[in-house]
């Protein structure tokens, strides 16, 4: 009798407990200086200083002139009005957010505005893992900012997002599985290449998100490395 895959995968997410806090060995003040924020906003940032001053490394761009230019950074916030001008979108910030899930789904991405808008854009704020309003005090902020930070170094919040990338893309779910028992493996073993050598080729859609892992933080955190040294 041929025994099924399932048989097979003995590696879930669940048994990744002992990493869902990496800040317990690397702590907050250590994370803010090695996570690297982008702001985007046409206008001035009034809390980037204070923030930089309590360690946070972030970069603020009026506006981005590609979808790359978000590649260096973990986490993203991005102002709805006023940007994605450089790039011809309608609707500003809430197609920049779209389009920055797309090419990199594992990434943090905070929309804010100090404006209202209507339901149309509902779907766009959706696709955010955080929406705040801009007035928020210098304390809030650093709630968010740490919150997401420990989320981008979370590898079982990793996966989540990895996970519902491909179910978006009508990945089946017998192939999810597999993906999960490498994932988990390759996380154990401090072995990347257990996780990418099992991604066939012709799987680009499936193995270019695995790739942006094995290059994260959040990876590099698990091997005991900062910002890859």
């Amino acid at each position: 009798m041929k025994l099924s895959f399932m048989h097979f995968i003995t590696n879930t997410i669940s048994d990744l407990s002992e990493y869902v806090v990496l800040e317990h060995k690397y702590n907050m003040v250590e994370l803010r200086k090695r996570v690297n924020i982008l702001v985007i906003d046409d206008n001035d940032f009034f809390e980037l200083d204070f923030l930089r001053h309590n360690g946070y490394q972030i970069t603020h761009k009026k506006d981005i002139d590609s979808i790359k230019d978000v590649e260096p950074y973990e986490i993203i916030m991005c102002d709805i009005g006023g940007v994605g001008k450089n790039l011809g979108y309608e609707l500003e910030g809430a197609t920049i957010i779209k389009e920055i899930k797309a090419s990199y789904p594992i990434k943090q991405i905070i929309a804010y505005s100090s404006n209202t808008y209507n339901a149309d854009y509902n779907k766009y704020f959706s696709i955010a893992d955080d929406v705040v309003t801009k007035d928020i005090s210098i304390d809030d902020w650093m709630s968010i900012l740490d919150n997401n930070i420990r989320i981008s170094i979370n590898p079982i919040f990793v996966w989540e997002k990895i996970r519902s990338y491909y179910l978006e893309h009508n990945v089946s779910t017998l192939t999810i599985a597999k993906i999960e028992d490498k994932y988990v493996k390759a996380i154990k073993k401090k072995d990347y290449s257990i996780l990418i050598g099992s991604i066939k080729e012709n799987e680009f859609d499936v193995k270019s998100i695995l790739m942006d892992f094995t290059t994260s933080l959040c990876a590099k955190l698990i091997l005991g490395k900062f910002g890859g040294v």
